[in-house]
């Protein structure tokens, strides 16, 4: 049965949630952005992590945490552990164990659904930190929040596929858009950590992509706010070779005993950026720079991903790759772009798959919708994606 705007939303689905935000100056960097977000839909605390490498968890969460009645806590402790003093990391890479797990321990005394997420790289050269520490300190970090039950938001990782476009040269603070991606990010997995536990029988939605679903994930998710439940994920980003198998086994164990009614798909803007001969991310002007994945390569790809994705047996949406700006510059610049999105089509007709033509709905509209020379979009571009999202999946949701 459809339901009408006119629909009364649940309690869960109107109440403001009370959230915890504990992090280091990059979260403050990206706080305006993140408020913006949430909206109303929360009521957001901010609180530094002590700079030492040796907290004492119970005192800080006397003062900050307990008996505030947060329903969420969003965490990221890392870079206090990293940064170095008389060439030693405050906190020694053996010790890391202890203090994570002392942590995560004081959190849960809380009560509050748990969210940790990674600490988000340095680009360039800056006092008291090295790239392979920070790599090392992430790692163990999500080793300790998996086994623990802890939802896991990786903006370390995700950051540092885009290091050049979201973060300051020689700094850890983002760019401006930087700090839009890092809010997006974080929006999205505090949304989801919303949705946890909510009514089990409404139709579930998976929206998978790059960071252009990142974008409108939050806004489409409101926008099925009484309808259906909305939840996002990752695709592929650097892979010479993706394990498509591997990637929806993951959407299938997020999924969990309910599954997905409907997955939306896309893969595109990554396969269309240039690397270089290991497949790293490199700006397009540089020697030798090359497309990652060619139109006949995205083909071959993309149909592996199709046979995966039918496994899950949910219905099927491929969003088509948006458009990029005749004056893009960085990674991904202006292409012939029907040379992967029309074929894709033909793919998905043959498939059965329903497609959602983003890059025709946004291509009159670039102007209005999109961030000058850059293939992100503005926050009313990414709410009237959402708007084209929902005029396309509430009919399969209301069969």
């Amino acid at each position: 049965m459809a339901l009408t705007s006119a629909a009364v939303l649940p309690a869960w689905a109107v109440a403001s949630k009370k959230v915890l935000f504990l992090g280091d100056e990059v979260m403050f960097a990206y706080k305006p952005d993140l408020l913006k977000l949430i909206g109303d839909k929360a009521h957001c605390t901010f609180v530094p992590f002590p700079k030492v490498g040796k907290p004492d968890w119970e005192t800080f969460c006397n003062t900050y945490v307990y008996g505030k009645g947060y329903d969420v806590i969003h965490f990221s402790y890392g870079r206090e552990l990293m940064f170095h003093e008389n060439g030693e990391p405050r906190g020694k890479n053996e010790e890391t164990w202890g203090i994570y797990t002392g942590l995560i321990k004081a959190l849960r005394k809380s009560g509050a659904f748990l969210v940790g997420c990674t600490t988000t790289p340095v680009r360039g050269a800056m006092p008291g930190y090295e790239g392979a520490v920070d790599w090392n300190y992430n790692a163990r970090f999500k080793q300790m929040l998996g086994p623990s039950g802890v939802k896991i938001n990786d903006l370390g990782d995700y950051t540092r596929t885009r290091l050049s476009e979201m973060v300051q040269n020689d700094s850890n603070l983002p760019t401006p858009l930087g700090a839009q991606l890092m809010a997006e990010q974080v929006a999205n997995a505090v949304f989801e950590a919303f949705n946890e536990g909510q009514d089990p029988d409404r139709p579930r939605i998976l929206m998978v992509g790059d960071s252009i679903v990142g974008g409108y994930y939050g806004a489409t998710r409101n926008r099925f706010a009484g309808e259906a439940i909305v939840y996002s994920g990752g695709t592929t980003y650097n892979d010479a070779q993706p394990d498509w198998k591997k990637i929806v086994d993951e959407y299938i164990e997020k999924g969990g005993a309910r599954g997905w009614d409907v997955i939306q798909f896309n893969w595109g803007l990554h396969a269309m950026k240039h690397v270089d001969a290991d497949h790293k991310t490199i700006n397009a002007d540089q020697p030798g720079a090359r497309i990652q994945f060619s139109p006949e390569e995205y083909i071959q790809q993309l149909e592996l991903f199709v046979t995966e994705l039918k496994r899950t047996g949910a219905q099927l949406v491929f969003a088509t790759t948006t458009p990029i700006p005749k004056d893009c510059s960085g990674s991904i610049v202006f292409l012939d772009q029907s040379a992967y999105n029309e074929p894709a089509k033909k793919l998905m007709e043959r498939a059965g798959i329903a497609v959602n033509d983003l890059y025709a709905f946004v291509l009159p509209r670039m102007k209005e919708l999109m961030i000058p020379r850059n293939v992100h979009f503005t926050a009313y571009g990414s709410e009237q994606l959402a708007e084209q999202n929902y005029s396309v999946l509430c009919s399969l949701i209301s069969k």
